[in-house]
């Protein structure tokens, strides 16, 4: 959702941990290829009669609903971030607020205690395994496979499954066009774990201990900056508007995934987790300090590396979003 495109949401990235998946400018990027890629089709046609905007606009929804207090039910955001002005008015802060108090308790997998509505955004898959699968350390009945399938089933017409509570076709579809973006984000899917010595271990060998978890990354710093937060940080090249001609060439290049489409985000994380290996390829991990995170050292090259796959993500991202839109509505 760039430096994070903009000093302001950069600084978010440091302080707030996960709050915006490639930053509120990367989701938007995901948000104006799809919006391209529809254009002139029935699916275009209904995105703005059920939106009453565009995908772009609507990409950011899902992480400014994160600053509804889950105590208290009452957005506090208001004017934190440029991106969720659109949707800082009392009616828009109303579905917000009204989306996480139903989603906020509703959780079926114990693993894990942040509010359920912010488990939707990933899923924690050590870099070990070769493919998403449900039952191992990271995934559970409420990440963002199951978010995404959950989307789509509402936007086709059918109940919404447990254990998410999603009431409107507009609320899921703001959800998916952020929900895809984040599948698309490495350190959403795949993850490292660390003892405290800084030696990488498996979580899925003998009894897992939580305190070898980086949250994503999140625990992972270099000097004060989050291993998370330079994954979620696109370049404006990536994030201009209208989507440059180099990545509206890879997007419109991406295959449309086969199976059926209740399968698809399955076989996105799959993708992520394999090819999304490369973010801690070469990476050295310091023993873990007094508040549970370690210093790391970033190989050579590694900015352009992150570059390059954020590239092919966002486009693959924007493509897909697009191929479940008019998959469903021809």
């Amino acid at each position: 959702m760039s430096t994070r495109l903009c000093a302001l949401a950069f600084a978010c990235v440091v302080a707030c941990g996960s709050a915006f998946a490639y930053g509120p400018h990367g989701h938007m990027a995901v948000g104006t290829v799809a919006d391209a890629m529809i254009a002139g089709t029935p699916a275009a046609k209904e995105v703005r009669k059920i939106l009453g905007s565009n995908l772009r606009t609507a990409s950011v929804w899902a992480d400014c609903a994160k600053s509804v207090d889950p105590r208290t039910f009452k957005y506090g955001g208001a004017g934190r971030f440029a991106d969720c002005a659109i949707y800082e008015n009392p009616a828009s802060e109303q579905l917000m607020e009204a989306f996480v108090r139903r989603n906020v308790g509703n959780c079926t997998s114990p693993h894990n205690t942040e509010p359920c509505h912010k488990q939707y955004h990933y899923t924690d898959v050590a870099l070990q395994r070769v493919a998403y699968k449900k039952g191992q350390v990271g995934t559970t009945d409420q990440d963002v496979v199951s978010a995404i399938a959950a989307t789509i089933a509402v936007l086709q017409g059918k109940p919404c499954p447990p254990p998410f509570k999603i009431t409107s076709k507009k609320e899921a579809l703001r959800l998916l066009s952020h929900y895809v973006g984040d599948i698309h984000q490495p350190l959403h899917v795949v993850s490292v774990y660390v003892d405290a010595k800084g030696k990488v271990v498996d979580p899925d060998e003998g009894a897992f201990d939580a305190r070898t978890e980086t949250h994503g990354g999140n625990d992972l710093l270099i000097g004060s900056r989050k291993l998370h937060g330079e994954w979620d940080s696109v370049t404006s090249s990536l994030a201009s508007q209208p989507p440059s001609p180099a990545l509206m060439k890879l997007a419109r290049a991406v295959p449309v995934t086969a199976g059926d489409m209740s399968g698809w985000s399955t076989a996105w994380a799959t993708e992520s987790l394999t090819g999304g290996k490369v973010a801690f390829d070469g990476i050295t991990y310091a023993a873990e300090d007094a508040q549970h995170h370690h210093a790391v050292d970033l190989p050579a090259g590694y900015a352009q590396r992150k570059e390059d796959v954020q590239r092919k993500e966002i486009a693959k991202a924007g493509a897909r979003l697009a191929q479940v839109l008019t998959a469903i509505w021809r």
